[in-house]
């Protein structure tokens, strides 16, 4: 029987939902679908028109009914569709509201419920047949023969090595979906094919972000592929984010009423989203396929998953596969990262890459044109510093998982920017890259401490910067008046926390001024935040000049010009020995200034002093404190953070419609 007629079949009114459990329908539809896919693995009927159409349909009618399913139902009632009863020869004879089947639901993100809406498939209690379900003659004797055919339909294999078919239906919808994307090449004729199948295992997981409903059976038939499918599919996935397909320039039409039915219901559930693909450098396959790959490695991120393992194990195309589980161009993926940070979603990619994936990272780390990857990340984090959100999140954790390497450290300081347009503050001329970092985090962390007072936030800013600080070298002049200003503002808001609490110890005030650094409503916790957060800029400056002091005469410079802003905290308990060695090189230098003759001094004169003082610093005059390292650790159950920021992602960038008010996070 051809597909279309089972197409036809499914959408008649009078087969409404109620009955596609009885009849079956849905189920052979799959099959049918699995079955023409798998002869697309064959090169000519890659490059038949019709073939592929009948697969894209097929696909296109199973992803909107799923997707139907699990808005206006639930993921039981969507499973209950695809898989039927428990033995499918009972299909015929039992009552709808005995066929709600109970799965476990996986221990995050999802809410077992295993509701009775039996008014959803109607209250009758005598048993239905597909005859009465289908009450058009023509109709019923093709219904008919579809029960047979749900019995007698075997899928062939995809992959190579077959799909699991004593599973099911479900799990093989699965599993010949990622084979098809997988194993059938990808060409003007697939493209549309392969777009689909990736839009299809988005709304099988998009169960999750319904934790109300959802029983996690979709997610855990994604989790339990075989993992030498999965990686293929991680490997197909990253090479549609690199090589950025774009629409094929004349995409093909399919033949007939069908492909216009699809045509028109693709415009109306798309709500014509693909205006852009006007622009030929536009590639939906590519955004898609990165979302996918995102949603796909953050299932169970503390548990078992094939997806995460495969791209936490892959090694570059030139150098020794050994163990990995495939090999890409790294030299592409590099390239692509760069030019794409301008995107949340290639941001979260890097961000994976380099927690996950050491042939990456170290990559990464040894690239002689660092710039071209730091330059991105701080002209995102300079627009989108003063907002708190998940985006400038992961760019500060990118900054402190790069500021881990020795190497990074050292090679941004001898780096020279020619120009920095897009820095809005002052023009910037040959500036190091390691001056310009240091002047974007502390820009965050000032805007943070006035107006966002998120501790998460500035804790990562100032954990960067501590782990350059060793390696600071040839600060600029902003950079380094930067550092010391971020430490006269919060001496300041400390100081007043501290006089306010003096005055009326017994009555802690809720701040109510934006210029009051409020991180909590207790005052003794911002004033004990605020100490913390001290003593970390203090340590940064006191290891900078510990390491590298002859190197930095525009930071002993801030410091001689703002040398009293550290004198209230000479008998602080917690920073006074930090201070006393900010004292010990102010007070050498400005002995050497006053031996040259009388104040006033051109800034000039003082930086000449400076550098030609500093080459007789005795190195051992200032106390020693344990070098600053700081490593980023992911939380014991990072998906909590990164699924729904995940999901948001797919809701806003993917080519696919969601009903937003059907969407609910637990």
């Amino acid at each position: 029987m051809d597909i279309y007629t089972y197409m036809y079949l499914y959408l008649t009114p009078r087969n409404s939902v109620r009955n596609h459990h009885l009849s079956g329908n849905f189920r052979t539809l799959v099959f049918l679908c699995l079955e023409k896919a798998a002869s697309l693995r064959e090169q000519k009927e890659c490059e038949s028109n019709l073939s592929t159409w009948r697969v894209h349909n097929a696909l296109f009618i199973i992803r909107v009914s799923l997707k139907h399913l699990l808005e206006k139902h639930s993921e039981s009632d969507a499973a209950l569709h695809l898989d039927g009863s428990t033995t499918i020869p009972q299909l015929t004879s039992l009552e709808p509201h005995t066929l709600h089947t109970s799965t476990p639901s996986l221990p995050q993100n999802s809410t077992p419920t295993h509701s009775n809406e039996t008014a959803a498939y109607g209250t009758s209690k005598k048993s239905t047949s597909v005859s009465e379900a289908v009450s058009n003659p023509i109709l019923e004797s093709l219904a008919q023969q579809t029960a047979g055919h749900i019995l007698q339909t075997r899928v062939p294999s995809v992959g190579g090595s077959g799909i699991n078919e004593g599973g099911l239906p479900s799990q093989r919808l699965v599993e010949g979906v990622a084979s098809l994307l997988c194993h059938v090449s990808l060409g003007p004729f697939t493209y549309d094919v392969h777009l689909e199948a990736v839009h299809l295992l988005l709304v099988f997981l998009s169960s999750q972000v319904r934790p109300q409903t959802a029983s996690g059976i979709f997610v855990r038939h994604i989790l339990t592929i075989r993992n030498d499918l999965a990686s293929v599919l991680v490997h197909r996935l990253l090479d549609h984010v690199i090589s950025q397909p774009p629409l094929p320039p004349h995409r093909s039409q399919g033949p007939g009423l069908i492909s216009s039915v699809t045509a028109g219901l693709w415009s109306l559930v798309t709500l014509n989203r693909g205006v852009a693909s006007a622009d030929p450098t536009h590639s939906p396959l590519a955004k898609d396929s990165l979302l996918l790959l995102l949603v796909l490695t953050h299932q169970q991120a503390g548990g078992h998953n094939p997806y995460r393992t495969a791209l936490g194990s892959f090694s570059d195309e030139r150098g020794d596969k050994g163990t990995s589980s495939f090999s890409v161009s790294l030299e592409k993926i590099y390239l692509t990262m760069c030019s794409q940070l301008n995107d949340e979603s290639h941001a979260l990619l890097l961000y994976l890459l380099l927690q996950g994936n050491p042939n990456v990272a170290s990559f990464i780390f040894s690239r002689s044109d660092i710039e071209q990857l730091v330059l991105p990340l701080l002209k995102q984090l300079h627009d989108h510093g003063n907002e708190s959100s998940h985006h400038v999140y992961m760019l500060l954790i990118i900054l402190l998982i790069l500021s881990q390497d020795e190497c990074f450290n050292k090679s941004i300081h001898e780096k020279i920017v020619p120009n920095v347009p897009w820095y809005v503050e002052r023009r910037l001329a040959a500036v190091p890259l390691g001056s310009l970092m240091v002047m974007i985090l502390i820009k965050t962390v000032q805007v943070n401490i006035t107006h966002i007072r998120d501790k998460y936030l500035h804790t990562n800013c100032l954990a960067a910067l501590a782990n350059m600080s060793s390696h600071f070298h040839s600060l600029h002049l902003d950079a380094a008046r930067k550092i010391v200003n971020l430490f006269k503002l919060l001496a300041k808001k400390h100081q007043r926390i501290s006089e306010r609490l003096s005055s009326d110890p017994s009555t802690p005030t809720t701040p109510t001024t934006p210029d009051t650094p409020s991180l909590d409503s207790d005052c003794t916790t911002d004033r004990v935040i605020l100490e913390e957060v001290l003593q970390m800029v203090l340590e940064i400056i006191n290891s900078c000049l510990t390491h590298n002091l002859h190197n930095n005469p525009h930071l002993i410079y801030s410091l001689l010009y703002q040398r009293e802003i550290f004198e209230p905290y000479r008998s602080h308990p917690s920073l006074m020995d930090l201070v006393q060695n900010m004292e010990t090189v102010v007070s050498f230098f400005s002995s050497k200034l006053e031996q040259s003759g009388p104040s006033p001094y051109s800034s000039e004169y003082v930086l000449s002093t400076i550098e030609q003082t500093a080459k007789a610093w005795p190195r051992n005059r200032l106390r020693l404190f344990p070098e600053l390292k700081f490593r980023y650790v992911e939380e014991d159950q990072p998906e909590a953070f990164f699924i729904p920021y995940i999901w948001t992602l797919v809701f806003k960038h993917s080519s696919i419609y969601w009903d937003s008010s059907k969407v609910r996070f637990s």
